[in-house]
């Protein structure tokens, strides 16, 4: 009988062991299940370009891809763009829209368009990958969606605007690890990585940018978080402050967002966008107010999160720090937001993916839902919504190829949108033929 035991406990033991070596396993090697499968559509599965036809707005549309060329003409027409499953050469892709854009200017109807990217391009989906089919998803993608708000500031601090933006500090530094090959030394360490199965394989390994700041002794160090720069006042007395604004719940969204509009007192607009970050991660305040029993997980969302802090300005400081991740801005001198390849993002039409995952300027078509409000502003459902896109942005947390944020625009409508989107979909991407 205590033979049996044994054996028991020990199986239980073994089991728990098991357990938590594969919740660890996934919780670090995500990619070893769950990894980017771009696969090839069949021209008789393209999904409908548009889901409504009152979405279909041409000279958006023209828009974009005439801010979209901009950027490819910058390209050396000989780099290689990489789209997973091959490389097209830039003065290819840069060609390759402007025909696009030159067929727009038909007027051409739904299926003449179709028929024409057909013609053109070959369609990619970002699809769910699996090794286990009860992890496959049908909508591997989550969309979100961001905004350009409208904030109320000074050039100059006083009792009313007393919360700074601040422009990039000298001593933000940026560390390419890649260019140290790190490869090497891994494979030094650790040489029987390089006879596993599954997890993170040396040819594979991607090592990302790191910013730091530069100390006095000349060593990199972290950069200073949220609470060293706000609450300690780490960056005072610099000459850092691009301007300042009246409310501290707009500055944090505000960074989020990226880029925003601030109104001056004499009504001067001033626009700010993002000019680089500290380097610290992003950590969801949203996640933490669940954690702390203080909101539901259903009820998350962008209004709520602000409703949250306004009704309760003693928690504000608690729920800031939580993120230590910061933002610094720059004056632009367009009128619209800018994107991470520095030309303006166009609403509806600009999406911000991984740049490590997507190629910069690409084409892409969104397969997702977006929101309805009654003439109150609240939330009466949600409508099927396919549109033609361009890959122009980027973000802290878009992350991974099942990551899409969708530019909203910079109006009430815009915001309420934002605020609220978190829906499952799919992404195509268009290769030229």
């Amino acid at each position: 009988m205590r033979l049996r035991r044994r054996y028991v406990s020990g199986l239980i033991f073994f089991l728990g062991l098991s357990a938590v070596l594969l919740i660890l396993f996934f919780r670090n090697y995500p990619g070893a299940f769950q990894s980017l499968n771009l696969r090839i559509v069949p021209q008789d599965e393209w999904p409908e370009l548009v889901a409504d036809p009152d979405d279909f707005k041409l000279q958006a549309l023209r828009l974009a891809l005439e801010r979209n060329l901009v950027y490819l003409r910058k390209l050396p027409g000989e780099r290689q763009i990489d789209y997973g499953v091959t490389s097209v050469r830039a003065d290819k892709v840069l060609d390759a829209q402007k025909k696009l854009l030159d067929f727009l200017k038909q007027n051409p109807a739904l299926p003449e368009l179709k028929q024409f990217l057909q013609n053109k391009f070959s369609l990619l989906e970002s699809a769910s990958k699996s090794s286990l089919p009860w992890f496959s998803d049908e909508q591997p993608v989550l969309f979100t969606g961001y905004y350009v708000p409208t904030l109320r500031g000074s050039l100059k601090p006083d009792a009313r605007y007393r919360f700074p933006l601040y422009r990039k500090p000298d001593d933000l530094v940026t560390i390419e690890i890649k260019q140290f090959n790190l490869q090497r030394r891994v494979r030094k360490l650790w040489p029987w990585l390089e006879g596993l199965p599954f997890g993170p394989q040396l040819s594979k390994l991607h090592f990302p940018e790191l910013h730091g700041r530069l100390s006095a002794n000349g060593r990199v160090v972290p950069y200073y978080t949220r609470t060293e720069i706000d609450y300690e006042g780490k960056l005072e007395g610099r000459n850092l402050e691009l301007l300042w604004v009246d409310d501290d719940i707009d500055r944090f969204f505000l960074q989020i967002q990226g880029s925003g509009r601030v109104r001056l007192a004499n009504g001067k607009i001033v626009m700010v966008g993002y000019s680089a970050a500290n380097g610290q991660p992003y950590r969801s305040v949203g996640a933490w107010l669940v954690r702390q029993g203080l909101m539901r997980r259903a009820e998350v969302s962008m209004p709520a999160i602000r409703a949250w802090l306004e009704a309760h300005p003693e928690r504000r400081e608690d729920v800031f720090k939580f993120n230590p991740s910061y933002v610094f801005f720059r004056k632009l001198e367009t009128p619209a937001a800018l994107g991470c390849y520095q030309v303006p993002i166009t609403a509806d039409h600009s999406i911000a993916t991984d740049r490590k995952v997507f190629p910069g300027g690409a084409l892409a078509l969104v397969v997702t839902e977006k929101p309805l409000f009654s003439a109150a502003g609240e939330l009466t459902g949600w409508r099927p919504y396919n549109h033609l896109v361009l890959n122009q942005d980027t973000g802290g947390a878009i992350k991974g190829p099942y990551r899409v944020d969708l530019y909203c625009g910079d109006d009430k409508k815009a915001e309420l949108t934002a605020g609220v989107m978190q829906q499952r979909g799919r992404l195509f991407i268009f290769v030229p033929r």
